[in-house]
């Protein structure tokens, strides 16, 4: 089970286990993790486990969240990552059942992207390759379709996409009240979530969603005025 340190200044202050569920760090008592220090925004930041990986996302705060001194507004945490939050740092660590499931799913990950690079030198080399066929899938391509108040379509060809009215957004959504980054999309095993990154509305088809939503072919995706509507092509 993956274990947080909540530390000040290298004293550990209280650990803290992740159980499956989401937890969220801030100066408001009803976090999970209370950080008391000025510097910390009422709810900073939040912890999402996404099969066997866990997703930091930054709840909009306002002296942002920084993971080994980057700063970040969601991200896969590592092993020995550092987290920080105003003054504060927690230190992230895997048990090692998962530093070893870790280790297995990258060393597949990596066998399924050389067998898909070979698939491609293949088609101009008729050569046979000595390589599994079952590791060589054709990934259909994940679109955002605006409905209404937006643009055309967005084909999400990255891990991690934002969605929101600041510049830093890949997606961008306009609204007096929207969010620089409202939500995210990242491609994780077990598919493409959502995961609202503030106190903006998010709703997936009309039911608002907090924490992280596996989405599903076809879904309708609600930000402030804008819908959008995710799907597969090819």
């Amino acid at each position: 089970m993956a274990q947080l340190t909540l530390q000040f200044k290298d004293l550990a202050l209280k650990e803290f286990e992740l159980t499956g569920q989401s937890m969220t760090m801030g100066r408001e008592p009803d976090n999970d993790i209370v950080v008391e220090n000025l510097l910390v925004s009422g709810y900073h930041a939040r912890i999402d486990p996404a099969g066997s990986e866990y997703i930091l996302t930054d709840l909009q705060s306002k002296n942002g969240t920084f993971v080994n001194g980057e700063r970040v507004t969601s991200t896969k945490l590592k092993d020995r990552d550092r987290i920080l939050v105003g003054k504060h740092t927690i230190v992230f660590t895997l048990s090692p059942e998962e530093m070893e499931a870790d280790h297995k799913l990258a060393e597949k990950t990596m066998f399924i992207e050389v067998a898909q690079g070979a698939s491609e030198l293949e088609a101009q080399d008729p050569t046979p390759l000595n390589l599994d066929s079952t590791a060589v899938s054709a990934e259909r391509r994940a679109v955002l379709s605006f409905l209404s108040g937006g643009g055309d379509e967005y084909e999400i060809k990255k891990k991690l996409v934002k969605l929101g009215k600041g510049e830093e957004a890949d997606v961008h959504i306009g609204g007096l009240f929207t969010p620089k980054v409202a939500a995210t999309i990242s491609r994780r095993p077990t598919g493409y979530h959502l995961t609202p990154t503030g106190r903006a509305k998010v709703k997936v088809n009309d039911a608002q969603v907090g924490d992280s939503h596996r989405l599903n072919e076809f879904d309708t995706i609600e930000i402030g005025s804008a819908k959008l509507q995710f799907y597969y092509e090819g």
